[in-house]
């Protein structure tokens, strides 16, 4: 028999098993390969996670510490700042305590000389006479007692709450507790209550902010020949315009407007009428905490007079429920 044919599909079939055998042996060493590679990019991956996340965990810690420390010191910065407002208020009350001795001595020294009118007219059996002499006391009494509650609201540490503050009745008694040194300094003041005007704030940092634009504005006149204070209110509409108020005088001016609020910034000479600085910079601070605005500028740029300083407070208008009075939204 022939055997060529069967040698050579033998070696046929032998190479076929050959080549599969090699190319399985191809496949299963690039395998090889990619696992080994797969594994090795699996462990530097694991290696890089391990660096990141360590790197996460302490970019995360000293994210919570920074935070943690400004939480900190903004909290000591709201102490500062309230206790800054307190002894605002009370520097005030120590700058005008001539001006509300006399405030207060003189109906004292009217209550009494009633009195001893009222005594004699007694005596003479003018029980009509009598009676309206005590009538002006009852009326001076009133009086004291005004001033006296202002003063002690307007020295107490009040609260961040913001509510609905009446502005003119807010204007009434800052002039009240500054109407001494108004008097003292010859100054004309320019201002008619309105209709009642209802804000978003807080009455006592309001009156403070009234009362030291008050005292500077008597302050800057001083050396004035027409010493005059004009203070306007104009309503605002809830959610359209703020309510404004404005407070302008008859003296020089403010030389660097831009500078006016910042902190330590002050025109007053050493002596009489000493000032630090604090108090425009304090007032910006009380209003901006109402959600308001407070500038200064000249009366010129105003489009009024060419003489004299104007500050423009403006507030948010109260937003006033329908069947609730006045005095209930206040309290709300």
């Amino acid at each position: 028999m022939d055997l060529k044919p069967v040698i050579a599909l033998s070696s046929l079939q032998a190479g076929m098993a050959s080549a599969l055998a090699l190319v399985f042996a191809t496949f299963w060493f690039f395998a090889r390969e990619r696992r080994r590679t797969l594994a090795e990019a699996n462990t530097r991956l694991e290696a890089r996670v391990a660096t990141r996340t360590q790197a996460l965990e302490i970019a995360n810690r000293d994210l919570t510490r920074e935070v943690t420390e400004r939480l900190e010191a903004e909290a000591r910065l709201k102490r500062v700042q309230a206790d800054l407002v307190q002894a605002g208020k009370l520097s005030a009350l120590g700058e005008m305590s001539a001006g509300i001795s006399h405030e207060l001595n003189q109906p004292l020294m009217a209550i009494r000389s009633f009195a001893e009118n009222a005594q004699a007219f007694l005596e003479r059996d003018n029980a009509a006479k009598a009676a309206e002499n005590l009538g002006r006391i009852s009326e001076l009494a009133r009086r004291m007692g005004r001033i006296i509650k202002n003063l002690r609201a307007f020295a107490r540490q009040e609260s961040e709450t913001i509510t609905n503050v009446e502005l003119t009745a807010v204007v009434e008694a800052a002039l009240e507790m500054t109407l001494g040194k108004v008097a003292r300094a010859g100054v004309t003041l320019d201002w008619t209550p309105g209709e009642p005007v209802w804000v978003r704030g807080g009455e006592v940092r309001l009156q403070q902010v009234v009362m030291n634009l008050l005292s500077n504005a008597v302050d800057a006149m001083s050396d004035s020949p027409d010493k005059r204070i004009e203070i306007r209110i104009s309503a605002g509409q809830a959610g359209v315009t703020p309510t404004r108020l404005t407070v302008a005088d008859t003296g020089p001016g403010i030389a660097e407007p831009d500078k006016i609020f910042d902190p330590f910034y002050t025109t007053k000479e050493v002596g009489a009428s000493e000032g630090m600085g604090l108090g425009l910079s304090i007032s910006y601070g009380l209003i901006q905490s109402f959600g308001g605005r407070i500038r200064g500028a000249n009366r010129a740029q105003e489009g009024h007079p060419p003489k004299g300083a104007i500050f423009t407070i403006e507030l948010i208008p109260a937003r006033l429920t329908a069947g609730l009075t006045l005095a209930q939204e206040a309290d709300e």
